[in-house]
């Protein structure tokens, strides 16, 4: 099985938080957020290793937005990303960059 895209997508996540944005730390956590629903869109999980699906687990719970509602103008994941620790926008960094690693691994 073939986890490209979900590779590529993943790595722009990655990027998106490493890279300084003009707009601040809130625009880089969305647009990772968004290109890491991407990557899991219509994605079979059941083919995925219990690691990598502990991984989207937790993933995925930090992008909840259950408990945010569209305000102003802003989206849902901009209000989560508002409410976001340091130490939490570390561990999504970090397991941004295992997924990334593990599809671009498991995309041989």
């Amino acid at each position: 099985m073939s986890y490209e895209y979900p590779a590529e997508k993943f790595s722009t996540a990655r990027q998106a938080l490493v890279a300084p944005h003009a707009q601040g730390d809130l625009v880089a956590v969305v647009t990772a957020f968004h290109e890491c629903r991407l990557g899991l869109h219509r994605m079979n999980r059941s083919k995925l290793d219990q690691t990598a699906r502990g991984w989207i687990y937790a993933l995925e719970c930090f992008m909840s937005t259950e408990g945010f509602s569209d305000a102003g103008g802003e989206s849902a994941w901009d209000l989560k990303a508002k409410t976001l620790s340091a130490e939490q926008k570390s561990e999504i960094g970090r397991l941004i960059d295992e997924l990334a690693r593990w599809f671009a691994t498991n995309s041989l």
